[in-house]
């Protein structure tokens, strides 16, 4: 399985109706990309956030479903509104070897 994590700081500017709106388009790929196990969207409340206030984690069968949802339509949509958003941002993708 792989693991794809995105941790998300916002600009001041940044709506937060818009950045809602586009995180709910991502939690919706995980009903339209095939190979896609699950997809989660929520507030970073860990103490040393360090101003990254939203996660998005994306569990997939293999690379071939993790690329598809990077290339899906719908991910393209959303990515453009954070992308314009976000103050910063960091992602972290792994393998996870289960025994």
């Amino acid at each position: 399985m792989l693991v794809h994590i995105a941790l998300f700081k916002w600009k001041e500017s940044a709506s937060k109706v818009e950045i809602d709106e586009a995180l709910s388009e991502i939690r919706q790929l995980r009903k339209k990309v095939p190979g896609l196990i699950d997809i989660r969207c929520g507030l970073n409340s860990h103490a040393e956030s360090k101003g990254f206030t939203h996660a998005v984690l994306v569990l997939a069968e293999n690379q071939q479903a993790l690329n598809a949802y990077r290339t899906h339509p719908d991910h393209d949509a959303a990515a453009k509104i954070l992308l314009a958003s976000e103050e910063d941002g960091i992602g972290c993708d792994f393998q996870d070897f289960e025994l």
